[in-house]
């Protein structure tokens, strides 16, 4: 079942945005661990970083592929970019973390440009 603030999290959100929120959070997501384990890929790893998982944590916050895309995150939302739990649940953080995810071009195959318009950060 949905909590309550999940959907009023979602409520305003294009459908793909609400479906990609869900398989971040559940991640089951179209990175290599995931692929690996539904044998949609031969390696569970990163393309960039030879040894580590692709997983969404990796992918969000620690893959060096998308360091400028990192900046960009943490410049808006500051230490609270590099909180996993953050960025998938606030509303605040939603435009940035799809925007991210559009600049990295890794899920574009699966649900194609995903950006939202980012509001102004005081």
């Amino acid at each position: 079942m949905l909590s309550g603030s999940y959907i009023k999290l979602v409520a305003m959100l294009p459908c793909r945005h609400a479906n990609l929120l869900i398989w971040l959070r559940t991640k089951h997501i179209a990175l290599n661990e995931h692929l690996h384990c539904i044998a949609k890929a031969n390696t569970p790893y990163c393309p960039h970083c030879p040894g580590i998982r692709e997983d969404v944590p990796h992918f969000m916050l620690k893959c060096p592929q998308y360091a400028r895309e990192q900046q960009i995150l943490t410049r808006h939302l500051r230490r609270r970019a590099s909180y996993l739990p953050f960025l998938l649940s606030n509303s605040k953080a939603i435009p940035f973390l799809m925007n991210y995810i559009n600049s990295t071009g890794c899920l574009k195959p699966t649900f194609g440009d995903v950006s939202l318009t980012q509001p102004t950060t005081s």
